[in-house]
Parts: structure tokens; sequence; C-alpha cells
């Protein structure tokens, strides 16, 4: 699962750069049906201070968190949650709290929330 997502997400590199912005993620205003489902990731996370783990169903949800600007249902549709990509053995603060650096085999590497670890 998250090999998939880390390969999207490296072709998704590009969508980092067209997708800018200061302002801070916001909750949803209304709760929203959980009509797909999902490994990780659920209307009403917020995310890090990075915005990794925030919410997200299209990539342009993630338009506005301070960092993660990819989703990652991108390259996985059973998981709705804000990433970027990162660097494996890079700092210990390159995610974030409560996110880890994941990589492949193919050592393509994204942040993922603690919480979808297993």
């Amino acid at each position: 699962m998250v090999a998939r997502m880390i390969r999207v997400l490296v072709m998704g590199i590009a969508v980092l750069f067209a997708c800018s912005s200061s302002k801070t993620p916001t909750k949803p205003d209304a709760p929203m049906v959980d009509a797909f489902q999902s490994t990780c990731g659920h209307p009403g996370d917020t995310g890090n201070e990075l915005g990794i783990g925030f919410f997200c169903e299209t990539l342009s949800d993630c338009a506005n968190t301070p960092a993660a600007r990819l989703c990652s249902s991108f390259g996985d549709p059973t998981t709705h949650f804000c990433t970027k990509t990162c660097t494996s053995g890079g700092s210990a603060g390159e995610c974030g709290t409560n996110t880890t650096c994941e990589c492949n085999a193919s050592n393509q590497c994204g942040c993922t929330p603690n919480s979808c670890i297993m």
C-alpha cells in the first residue's frame, strides 16, 4: 500500500510546485458522509504542523497545507491524507510530529501518519 502511494507521489512531485499558499488548512464545515472505504485518513483529520495527515479526497484538498501538497489517494485510492515526499534517513523533523518517512524497495519515500503504519 505505502509502496504504491510513494511511487505515484514521486510522479506528482511537479504538482508540488504548482500549488502554493500560506493558508492553514481548516476542518470541513460539516461532517462528511463516509461514502468510501479508507485504510487511513478520515473526515475531520487535521494533520500535524506540516499538514501531513490532513484529510483529503483530491489533490486540491492539500493545496492549503503548510507543506503536504499531495493527497495519498492519488497513489492509493484507499487512503485519504495529505503527505509529501521525504528522504530515507532524513532529519527527524522532516515529516513533523506523529509521522514517519516510509520508503518502498525503490527508495521512493513519503511522510505517513504513525496511526497508518501497521
